[in-house]
């Protein structure tokens, strides 16, 4: 007999005795050992089922993948058993390695796996007494013993092996987890622990899924496909099938595999590939996929690190992915608010939009680049660049080729068909179809262009033109996030431009009407004046105890004054309304001032049943154009003898302090809505019926700030009202305004 029965690669050795013909010429001993060998195999059934009672005695174990092991085992350990003291052999290597490399698969420790071999021996010597009855030869159950013993010293190795590579790479993946928070990177890292843990890969990459796409988002040995953008469907090709079917799975020759869509898997021959899902939750979010230039297969140890590798990474990307979502999205509304805050601030749009393309960069962009639609033309108002001496490129890029509306792709397909485009990933392939000859191809790639999001500035329906954002040497990847923050800042920007030319719009007719307003009123004056003068003259030599003239002239007269005054106060509305109020400022008594005011209103006070008092400190003066000054009281005065009912009183009183003066006029009357009290001081916001043209607080109040001067109203329904406002007390800073003001 050979001294090598048993071939070495694992298949079975045929050298055995197996008949009892010739078991009646051995010694009894090896008789018997034919017998325990040959009872082994005629009993592996039983023998599997005893073993599934002592180890899992109520779980059902039919889904796991150790039975399919122990049927192997038990053959082999037959087999030792029948061979013949001299066979000094033991050709159970690849059992044991396959029965480790599963049980760690399961979560079992070493010390489980003993005692699940020491369990089959049970069920084995079990077997034997309950169908035998017989003993079984110290011989043979030593060397029943020194199978087991080989089994578990082999397999004690290969564990202790596995386990030290799995936690050494499991060491370095968390490792690396902690040391990057991009994605990316660590993706890289990822690849290189892999490859580095075994030797045999040569080639290996990470996909994303983004949406129903997996995308190659790290490589090691496919640097091509990532720069090409290289992508696939879920259920396309071989990572597509790896994410579908959320199983392991290898392919022999994978460059000449049909599943294999990869082109520098193929260009570079890649024979074994491997691809492992990523599954978080229960949701599938990418794939890992090693290949090898060399093997065909790669063994079950590599297989099991490729899949605890994968598995303990699984969590480190969807975290970095939850807290870069989370950092871009904070950043993303940071920089909204901040636009929403700059377009409220003003409504130059063009100034708004150049300081929000400034903004975006480098917050959501390296280049901003928006452009206006203005005639059916499309001008370019505002470029900015992460790196400013890169923005003559882009002025370049515009001089020499102009934004084509008939192009299929970019800024002119966005004015046509008024949708976003964007890409995330932009390769030389897609910048090769969207160049329009090699001058502008090259120009392309001195940008570095690496993404895009091309967003229309839309306003009810009509394009007002376009916001770009461009990604380069950051090479930063745009997401479907990104595209909705660009989307909205263009909303934003819409109806920030919307709003600024309703404002210039609004601005012209103002202008328009205050022309318009201040020529009629200048011509209406005169013609009142005439009226005025002549029913003055008529009123002095005629006989007013004519009821059937004097009547009538009295009631012109009062008109006459009446459209007089109306009229002055248009021509100062349109003044104030312009800026161009006409003040005349010098020292002013303030006593002589205020004594003036009540002189001109005591009459009529005292014919509303009202008492007039005055409250002011003598020697003391104002800086002011004292006939406007006097017009402000008139005003107030005016107002308190109206609205305040008979019996009332009515004060003027005045306060001061080294740089102004405080002047009040307060009253008892029925006071002011507190509804009212925002819009006093706007144009035609009469006090109810019969209150006026609604003018006179607003020219009070152009009056006094034209003084540099402050008015403000303190009121309370029927509780009264108090009227206050200031004036300097010495010559303004702004002096050759308030004198020179035409």
């Amino acid at each position: 007999m050979s001294a090598h029965p048993w071939p070495t690669n694992g298949m079975r050795c045929h050298n055995r005795v197996t008949c009892r013909g010739v078991i009646r010429g051995l010694p009894l001993a090896f008789a018997t050992a034919v017998l325990l060998a040959d009872f082994i195999r005629a009993h592996t059934e039983p023998i599997i089922a005893s073993w599934k009672q002592r180890v899992f005695p109520s779980a059902d174990v039919s889904d796991r993948a150790i039975g399919q092991h122990l049927t192997a085992i038990l053959d082999r350990v037959a087999d030792y058993v029948a061979a013949e003291p001299t066979e000094n052999c033991l050709c159970l290597d690849d059992l044991p390695k396959a029965h480790t490399v599963d049980r760690l698969l399961n979560g079992l420790d070493f010390g489980q796996v003993i005692s699940e071999y020491s369990l089959l021996r049970q069920s084995i010597l079990g077997s034997w007494d309950a169908t035998t009855g017989a003993a079984i030869p110290v011989v043979e159950l030593h060397k029943l013993d020194l199978a087991f013993d080989a089994l578990i010293a082999q397999a004690a190795g290969r564990f202790a092996r596995i386990r030290e590579r799995l936690f050494q790479s499991v060491d370095r993946v968390t490792d690396a987890a902690l040391a990057s928070a991009d994605v990316d990177v660590f993706l890289q890292d990822l690849l290189r622990v892999a490859i580095e843990a075994t030797g045999t890969v040569h080639a290996a990459g990470v996909l994303l899924r983004e949406e129903n796409r997996l995308r190659l988002r790290a490589a090691v040995g496919l640097e091509d496909d990532v720069a090409s953008g290289f992508s696939v469907a879920v259920g396309e090709g071989f990572a597509g099938r790896v994410a579908d079917h959320r199983q392991p799975f290898l392919i022999h020759h994978a460059a000449e595999d049909p599943n294999t869509l990869s082109p520098t898997i193929r260009r570079k021959g890649v024979r074994g590939l491997y691809g492992v899902p990523m599954i978080q939750q229960g949701k599938v979010i990418g794939v890992a996929q090693f290949g090898s230039l060399t093997a065909v297969d790669f063994s079950e140890e590599d297989k099991l690190l490729f899949r605890t590798v994968v598995s303990r990474a699984t969590a480190a990307v969807v975290k970095a992915q939850i807290l870069a979502d989370l950092r871009r999205a904070e950043g993303a509304q940071r920089f909204l608010a901040e636009a929403s805050r700059r377009f409220a601030e003003s409504l130059d749009y063009e100034a708004t939009l150049d300081t929000i393309a400034q903004l975006a960069v480098p917050s959501i962009a390296d280049w901003c680049v928006v452009d206006l639609v203005e005639d059916g033309r499309v001008r370019r108002v505002s470029v900015a660049h992460a790196d400013p001496a890169q923005e003559p490129l882009a002025n370049e890029l515009k001089a020499g080729h102009p934004v084509d509306s008939s192009a299929a792709v970019g800024i002119g397909s966005v004015l046509r068909s008024g949708t976003t485009e964007w890409r995330g990933r932009l390769s030389d392939r897609q910048l090769e179809a969207i160049a329009r000859d090699p001058e502008h191809l090259a120009l392309l790639r001195r940008l570095k262009l690496r993404a895009y999001v091309v967003v229309p500035i839309l306003s009810k329906g009509v394009l007002l033109g376009t916001i770009s954002l461009v990604t380069a040497e950051s090479n930063r990847r745009y997401s479907e996030s990104d595209v909705a923050v660009a989307e909205d800042l263009a909303r934003r920007a819409a109806m920030a431009i919307e709003n600024a030319r309703l404002y210039a719009e609004a601005r012209r007719a103002v202008h328009v009407r205050e022309q318009v307003l201040a020529t009629v009123s200048h011509d209406l004056r005169n013609q009142v004046n005439v009226v005025a003068i002549a029913s003055e003259l008529l009123l002095r030599t005629a006989n007013l105890q004519d009821t059937a003239f004097g009547k009538p002239l009295t009631v012109i007269a009062r008109t006459a004054r009446s459209m007089k005054d109306l009229v002055n106060d248009l021509l100062d509305l349109a003044s104030i309304q312009a800026g161009k109020l006409s003040l005349s400022a010098g020292p002013t008594p303030l006593a002589s001032l205020v004594e003036e005011a009540r002189d001109m209103h005591e009459s009529a006070a005292r014919a509303a049943g009202l008492r007039l008092t005055t409250d002011v400190i003598p020697h003391v003066d104002v800086f002011a154009d004292r006939a406007r000054v006097l017009q402000v009281l008139s005003n107030l005065l005016g107002n308190a003898i109206k609205f305040t009912p008979s019996g009332g009183a009515i004060a003027v009183r005045a306060s001061a302090t080294d740089a102004e003066v405080t002047i009040s006029v307060v009253d008892t009357g029925r006071g002011i809505p507190a509804q009212d009290l925002a819009t006093v001081f706007e144009p035609y916001r009469a006090r109810g019926s019969g209150a006026g043209s609604g003018l006179g607080l607003f020219i009070a109040q152009g009056i006094v700030e034209g003084h540099d001067g402050r008015i403000w109203i303190d009121s309370r329904e029927h509780a009264g009202t108090t009227v206050s406002f200031t004036l300097p007390r010495r010559e303004s800073p702004h002096q050759d305004r308030l004198q020179g003001l035409h």
